[in-house]
């Protein structure tokens, strides 16, 4: 009699389970969505002593001001941004106008980069410390 493990047709659908696995793990590792932000002002998780009166963004290539939007939500809630725009640096600034108070911050954006009909959105925090 042959041993399960020594047959042919056995070792054959074992090596394509192992196939099949590896390239659905890799389709997984390569499915993560991209994020064309490359930087912040302030960076993604700074502590400040000072509070920032606004916010610029860093992205790969020239963003789409019209199809852009950014959001910031600190302890007290939604606060009122105004004035987005380009630098012409690939970037897009815009002015906090209330007073930022100790706390932590999220920054949500939403933009569409150059030629590029894909909608990116992400987020990123930071934090506003007491004075000393």
């Amino acid at each position: 009699m042959v041993n399960p493990s020594e047959n042919p047709m056995t070792k054959l659908i074992s090596l394509f389970t192992l196939l099949v696995t590896t390239a659905m793990l890799a389709a997984c590792g390569s499915a993560i969505p991209h994020s064309p932000m490359l930087d912040s002002e302030p960076e993604a998780g700074a502590v400040l002593t000072r509070a920032p009166r606004t916010l610029r963004l860093y992205f790969e290539d020239l963003p789409d001001v019209d199809r852009s939007a950014l959001r910031l939500v600190g302890p007290n809630g939604e606060h009122q941004l105004r004035g987005m725009h380009t630098m012409a640096a690939d970037d897009l600034m815009i002015e906090i106008l209330d007073p930022l108070t100790p706390g932590d911050y999220t920054v949500e954006w939403t933009t569409v980069i150059a030629d590029d009909p894909t909608v990116y959105s992400g987020k990123f925090d930071f934090t506003v410390q007491e004075r000393p």
